[in-house]
């Protein structure tokens, strides 16, 4: 099974106050579970949490947009 194109969006609070988004992407390795590694991560810090979530699902569909999905 390929973990392949197989996203998750995390939204993480680095430092108090400042909110950023990390895309992870799905991989497998033979005899493992499926686990996700960094794929993006934001480099601007957001005042919230939804702020940052909605800057990671643009990412999403920016990702999706050059792969040529709909």
């Amino acid at each position: 099974m390929s973990g392949r194109g197989r996203l998750a969006l995390s939204v993480n609070e680095l430092e108090t106050g400042e909110y950023h988004y990390v895309l992870l992407e799905a991989v497998t390795e033979p005899g493992e579970l499926l686990c996700y590694r960094p794929k993006e991560i934001d480099e601007k810090g957001h005042p919230t949490a939804l702020q940052a979530w909605f800057a990671g699902v643009g990412a999403v569909r920016r990702l999706e947009a050059s792969r040529g999905q709909p």
